[in-house]
């Protein structure tokens, strides 16, 4: 094992384009922390720094996934096929098995959501187009995509989709060796989402709950279980999911995307401090009168492209939920809109 490669921790990072999957060597194996994305290239890049710290593949016993979205989780066939088994979260089990389509299958409940809250049919249709502009761009090797950069991964990314061989609750333990991990449910970044907490070493591997001067969307999900689909209140959840993790004794963090950080209560008060500005600004412009999300995103997002409805929509649908959930705010519906007024 080359140990310079080693955390003190003892944990290997392992970058995959603007993902890490982390490696936990144990005195019977390895522990790997999220498969990786699927990208032509990923598994070859995955081993061969896994070799340059003295380690194999074929040490690899468990691969534990943080949630279902595919930069995530996008290699976890490869390593069933290799025959490591892969644990998830329970609540997350349904979604693996969208692979590639975990957020396209949504997407008619989502535009339907976006006529109900008043965004027009154009930018609806305004986005639609630029996303497909940038896919075309991407896949002809082009990576401005039209302006946008799209160098988070080396290649187009892909979802194939899988079941877990092991299926865990919140606080169940993955134990292998000399090692002890910890599953901690964190929902609000997906329904299903976790973050792993090593107990004896104070390390949170967070996924996308905690990323350091990033704020996590929350995202839009449904559940499609139900008719009419029952769509998930996702920041309130992430908030909850926030007390869960500071309540944990983390004294580092590896996340799933940009640096390690020992400044853990930092970044979970950064982004609080985001949520609690953002909340501010809509009860102020709630205060001279109700308004529907579309026209509180426009009056916050004054310029936005249409590329990025989805997501602002995404966020701003979520602050007016944590009003909401907190009754400072009321959903009222009339002649097809709903509108958000100060309760």
């Amino acid at each position: 094992m080359t140990t310079s490669l080693i955390t003190e921790h003892g944990v290997l990072p392992i970058a995959l384009g603007d993902n890490w999957a982390y490696a936990l060597p144990t005195s019977d194996g390895i522990i790997m922390i999220d498969s990786g994305p699927d990208y032509d290239g990923a598994w070859e890049v995955l081993a061969g720094q896994l070799d340059a710290a003295g380690l194999d593949i074929a040490d690899v016993k468990v691969c534990a996934i943080t949630h279902a979205h595919i930069d995530h989780c996008g290699l976890a066939f490869r390593w069933q096929d290799e025959g490591v088994n892969v644990v998830a979260s329970e609540l997350e089990t349904q979604s693996f098995l969208h692979g590639r389509n975990i957020i396209g299958y949504q997407t008619q409940y989502v535009f339907e959501h976006m006529r109900r809250v008043g965004v027009p049919e154009a930018r609806i249709a305004g986005f639609i187009e630029s996303r497909e502009k940038m896919r075309q761009a991407y896949r002809s090797g082009d990576n401005t995509g039209g302006g946008v950069r799209r160098e988070r991964w080396p290649g187009l990314i892909r979802g194939t989709p899988f079941r877990p061989d092991v299926v865990l609750s919140d606080g169940d333990e993955i134990r292998l060796g000399d090692r002890r991990v910890v599953l901690v449910s964190a929902p609000g970044h997906t329904p299903g989402n976790c973050v792993f907490h090593e107990p004896d070493s104070g390390v949170l591997f967070s996924g996308d709950q905690i990323i350091p001067g990033l704020n996590s969307n929350p995202g839009w999900h449904f559940d499609i279980s139900v008719e009419p689909p029952e769509r998930f209140r996702s920041l309130p959840a992430f908030a909850d999911s926030l007390d869960r993790v500071e309540a944990l004794d983390v004294r580092y963090l590896y996340p799933g995307h940009r640096e390690p950080s020992a400044e853990v209560a930092e970044e979970i008060e950064r982004v609080r401090r985001h949520h609690r500005k953002r909340q501010g600004q809509l009860r102020e412009f709630l205060a001279q009168g109700p308004l529907t999300p579309y026209e509180l995103l426009t009056t916050m997002f004054s310029r936005l492209p249409d590329r990025r409805l989805w997501q602002a929509m995404a966020e701003v649908t979520g602050h007016i939920d944590a009003l909401v959930v907190r009754g400072e705010a009321r959903e009222r519906e009339s002649d097809g809109l709903l509108r958000i007024e100060l309760s």
